[in-house]
């Protein structure tokens, strides 16, 4: 028996629409990594939406590989990859948005959940501590403060060596040091 060289119309009509569930099941790929994205919000200059789209893309680049090689006999054909971004378009535009219009409801509603969390216990914890050091520091400024109401300053802590006569020698020195 003799290998094909073409496909039939019935072939290619089969393999476009394998591509256009290949291009949803990509778009479930993309979900999850839209799924991370709404958990953990990247920050501003973040590289991590970097890597999730590379990461996506080579994903993407294995598994279009993996059909091509199995259903097309390796061939490079324009209506697979059309049929496969058709299906990854239209499977974000309908139900992606759905799962994740959803997705943002769960998780902005278990933030809420957690911000009342942290208001009912623990920032009430977190002022008592706040006030407690703030008191303790109250101490410690005022004990400060009185040093410095006696005249007491950094200035003032070494003496003059040409004003404390010790010895005769001092004295001279120090009158040395006045004619210079």
């Amino acid at each position: 028996m003799q290998l094909e060289t073409f496909f039939s119309v019935s072939q290619q009509v089969s393999q476009f629409l394998m591509a256009v569930v290949l291009g949803a099941a990509m778009g479930i790929v993309y979900d999850c990594f839209r799924a991370l994205r709404i958990i953990f919000p990247p920050a501003a200059g973040n590289g991590a939406v970097l890597v999730q789209d590379i990461i996506f893309w080579l994903i993407y680049g294995l598994f279009f590989f993996c059909y091509s090689t199995f259903f097309v006999r390796g061939e490079i054909r324009f209506f697979v990859f059309l049929g496969s971004i058709l299906g990854f378009v239209l499977y974000i535009l309908t139900i992606g948005n759905i799962i994740t219009g959803v997705l943002r409801c769960v998780f902005g509603a278990f933030y809420k959940g957690l911000r009342k969390v942290y208001s009912g216990i623990i920032e009430p914890i977190v002022n008592l501590s706040r006030n407690i050091c703030q008191k303790a520091g109250c101490v410690f400024v005022g004990s400060h403060e009185n040093v410095e109401n006696k005249g007491i300053s950094g200035k003032n802590h070494l003496k003059n060596v040409c004003r404390l006569v010790y010895n005769k020698k001092a004295k001279l020195g120090s009158s040395m040091l006045k004619k210079k």
